[in-house]
């Protein structure tokens, strides 16, 4: 009989927490047999920052005189040699494991990755952000367990 979860969102932003998500992440893997696939959402107002910053504190923003699709590209790249390389590492020697990466907003994004590809459950870390972020923002990992369509497990 298979499994009932062998599709596994594992959302990261690189952060202690999502590490500690990626562990548990790979226990799950490992123990059902199931295919993970590491996920990191580019919010799209860090293209805004790069608009505005050259106009406010050039010398503060890198890639400054870069075009949004170059951003992008440069944001892109800097995600697979940290956050991604970190957090497939955090996995162990787990085969077959997807790496992606999408832009958007952070908790929309997960949730709507997550329903277009069919995951059977998500796993994120719980503190991603500072206490300040989380007051006034939200966490990310509240807002996917309440909007999700498929289970979320969230690691603290």
């Amino acid at each position: 009989m298979p499994s009932v979860i062998s599709k596994l969102l594992l959302a990261t932003d690189g952060s202690e927490g999502a590490l500690h998500a990626a562990n548990f992440a790979a226990t799950i893997a490992r123990a059902l047999g199931a295919k993970i696939t590491i996920l990191t959402v580019h919010d799209d107002d860090v293209l805004m920052l790069h608009a505005m910053g050259p106009a406010v504190w050039p010398a503060a923003v890198p890639d400054a005189s870069l075009n949004v699709e170059e951003i992008k590209a440069a944001t892109e790249r800097r995600a697979l040699e940290t956050t991604l390389a970190d957090t497939k590492a955090a996995l162990g020697d787990l085969p077959d494991v997807d790496v992606d990466q999408i832009w958007g907003h952070t908790a929309e994004a997960i949730c709507d990755y997550a329903s277009d590809k069919s995951f059977d459950l998500i796993v994120i870390g719980s503190r991603g952000r500072s206490a300040v972020a989380r007051l006034l923002l939200g966490s990310v990992s509240t807002q996917v367990a309440h909007h999700s369509k498929c289970p979320v497990t969230i690691v603290h």
